[in-house]
């Protein structure tokens, strides 16, 4: 547990100094209380690194916009977390001149996601905490609730159905022997490979970006991170 609350006070030291806005964008923390409220219906046990999480920041800041009737239609396309697509709730990265919109989701909808996979047929115990995507592909970081082996993983699931998110799917997929370390591997590409937006990209309204990151040296770091043996 100082692990792991350790990790996140270094990325938060680092997140303020390299990209203050998406550091502000961040919630408070729940309290254990708050949090033992919200999965008080659950029969599984939360693991301890998601504890931790959640008590650092309670995801970005949970409020969905104003929107008019044909929005909110649109919106319903995302279905469980369709009201986390305004620019507050959304990191916007620049990666390989791709845009990549990444959400960090607030409990209550992280568990909603739990709840679609579940009523999709979904096997496995998994909690949804955040979500990457581009024009093309959605990448869903789940951490498995399995008190022994808390597993996060970062899988492709671009038009999967959850009855789909089986055993032998979730091991082609990258992850990471722990939070703890996906936080690290966070922690050190925006301290080293971080870049500011440009003047022309600050210009492009909702879709400016926030920051860009170096994909080569974020192979690289991967890449240690692999040759460690906490990610597959």
């Amino acid at each position: 547990m100082i692990e792991m609350i350790d990790t996140f006070v270094r990325f938060d030291t680092v997140l303020s100094q390299t990209a203050p806005k998406i550091a502000s964008r961040l919630q408070p923390g729940l309290t254990a209380v708050e949090i033992e409220k919200q999965i008080a219906a659950f029969s599984w046990v939360l693991p301890q690194d998601i504890h931790d999480l959640y008590q650092w920041h309670n995801g970005l800041s949970g409020t969905s916009e104003k929107l008019n009737l044909a929005e909110k239609f649109l919106r319903l396309k995302g279905k469980w977390h369709g009201e986390l697509a305004g620019r507050e709730n959304e990191v916007h990265l620049l990666f390989e001149g791709r845009l990549i919109v990444a959400k960090f989701l607030p409990l209550e909808y992280a568990l909603a996601g739990h709840r679609h996979l579940k009523l999709g047929r979904c096997l496995i115990n998994l909690l949804p905490i955040a979500i990457l995507n581009d024009s093309s592909t959605t990448i869903y970081c789940m951490i498995r609730l399995d008190t022994e082996s808390p597993t996060l993983y970062c899988a492709n699931g671009t038009n999967l159905p959850p009855i789909r998110v089986t055993e032998a799917f979730l091991s082609t997929q990258l992850q990471f022997t722990g939070l703890s370390h996906l936080v690290a591997l966070l922690t050190d590409c925006f301290e080293q490979g971080v870049q500011p937006p440009s003047i022309s990209q600050k210009g492009q309204g909702i879709r400016a970006v926030d920051c860009e990151i170096d994909s080569v040296l974020f192979a690289q770091l991967l890449q240690q991170f692999r040759s460690k043996n906490i990610t597959q």
